[in-house]
């Protein structure tokens, strides 16, 4: 059997029994602690907050997402869709969001130098063309 998420066993299989409905109920509860600890320790460190925040970046939390294909408008609104529960489960831990904005002026941070290391790498050839060098 594969590990895939749609190959995986049902929880339930007699929703009437209410024992079967506790177990579910419990690891459901479990599987969420065990995705807020896990992405917890993942904001957690600059890296984790790197990556978190190029998650949200490439989301399109932040664009628009029209585009007059609707296709491509919906799979737009999809990966924003995405995002906005990224946000939304970071908002909801402890001291998430203290660790939403500490993320968010990191990213912006890193952008900021990367841009401008882009816009220096273009001066200096710019520079170096006029000069003949």
């Amino acid at each position: 059997m594969s590990n895939r998420p749609e190959s995986r066993p049902t929880v339930t299989r007699n929703a009437a029994d209410p024992s079967q409905r506790k177990f579910a109920e419990r690891l459901e509860r479990r599987r969420l602690e065990d995705r807020q600890r896990y992405l917890l320790a993942s904001l957690a460190t600059v890296e984790g907050r790197a990556v978190r925040w190029g998650d949200i970046g490439n989301a399109g939390v932040y664009r628009s997402a029209f585009n007059t294909h609707g296709g491509v408008q919906s799979y737009n609104l999809g990966r924003q869709d995405f995002g906005h529960e990224l946000i939304a489960e970071i908002l909801a831990l402890p001291g998430g969001s203290d660790l939403y904005l500490q993320m968010e002026q990191e990213g912006r941070a890193r952008e900021a130098r990367e841009d401008a290391a882009v816009e220096a790498s273009h001066t200096r050839r710019a520079q170096e063309e006029e000069s003949g060098s």
